[in-house]
């Protein structure tokens, strides 16, 4: 039976850049750049939106307070989606992979940004189930997130592979069993997927 792949979005799927999000709040903010980067980069606020807890007007209601930035909705949105850019030698790859495997994604996220992906970032398409945190009320490292997903998925860790940029959510994913990768670059991936396929 084909190996499940999990992939994570924002670090593999499309690339993260922290600074077009921090150096505009910044600039609006009397905080300094390190106060607004700690509160930005999956503060209490951005995990409690990615954990389902505030509506997206909400989520930019509590965070624009907390780093004092005075931002119409529409204006936050267009910087906070900022963060997201195409990772144009990962679509290949997600093809190749989806002609002999199921693909799904598990990912730590909240509505704006995950909404902002599947507009702009095509490579979604050729998934077959979404597991978001947002919807799911947990977030990666924790175990319960992991076992969510065996649960839905009704397969086995083992029949599993989790790709994912950060390693304390790989750690994670394998001590429930799951043969899981840390991403670095695509080629790289693609030796270790070897090695487990």
């Amino acid at each position: 039976m084909a190996k499940t792949i999990i992939f994570d979005i924002g670090g593999v799927l499309v690339h993260l850049n922290w600074e077009n999000i921090c150096e505009p709040l910044t600039a609006l903010s009397d905080l300094s750049d390190a106060d607004v980067r700690r509160e930005v980069q999956n503060g209490p606020i951005v995990e409690s939106s990615m954990l389902g807890q505030l509506t997206p007007q909400e989520f930019h209601q509590a965070l624009c307070a907390k780093i004092h930035v005075d931002l119409p909705f529409g204006e936050f949105v267009e910087i906070w989606n900022s963060l997201l850019s195409e990772n144009v030698e990962i679509p290949p790859l997600v093809d190749e992979l989806g002609t002999g495997h199921p693909l799904v994604i598990a990912s730590n996220t909240e509505p704006t940004h995950f909404a902002y992906c599947q507009d702009n970032f095509g490579v979604l398409q050729a998934f077959d189930h979404f597991y978001l945190s947002y919807e799911m009320g947990l977030l990666k490292p924790d175990p319960a997130y992991f076992r969510h997903l065996l649960d839905g998925l009704q397969t086995a860790p083992e029949a599993c592979i989790f790709i994912d940029d950060r390693p304390d959510n790989v750690e994670s994913a394998r001590l429930l069993g799951i043969n899981a990768l840390v991403f670095e670059t695509v080629e790289k991936l693609k030796a270790d997927l070897e090695a487990v396929l």
